[in-house]
């Protein structure tokens, strides 16, 4: 059975590219069921959707609550019940919500905070409840 993944980005989705491409060649044995964006334009969405896979925009306005934004986010990403999340270049620390529900099963393969801030690899490595 595959592994269900939801992709989480913020940019032209070179990363998430990658991913496809390595399902395609065959080396990764994955489903990417879903592609969150918290910016509306972001050109990984488009990859997404010319790859037939559901995009979604979900942006934190300027002053908004941050809290609530992770919430929606949680429930996003929950409704394709994905074994797997990638966060892929995606711009956004993801909160507590969000990691009570998916920490065990969520990856960072951006560098921007790894290895930069211990605290944020903990973050997204802690284990969750599934």
């Amino acid at each position: 059975m595959k592994t269900k993944v939801v992709v989480l980005l913020s940019g032209s989705g070179t990363l998430f590219q990658a991913l496809l491409d390595a399902i395609d060649a065959g080396g990764v044995d994955a489903e990417v069921v879903a592609v969150v964006s918290d910016q509306p334009s972001a050109q990984g969405l488009e990859r997404a959707r010319t790859h037939g896979i559901p995009a979604i925009a979900h942006p934190l306005g300027k002053g908004g609550d941050r809290a609530a934004w992770d919430r929606r986010l949680t429930d996003i990403v929950a409704e394709f019940e994905p074994d797997l999340v990638a966060s892929a270049g995606f711009m956004k620390l993801v909160g507590d919500a969000f990691l009570d529900r998916f920490g065990g099963r969520t990856i960072n393969t951006h560098p921007r905070c790894c290895p930069a801030s211990p605290a944020c690899t903990a973050r997204v490595t802690r284990s969750g409840q599934g």
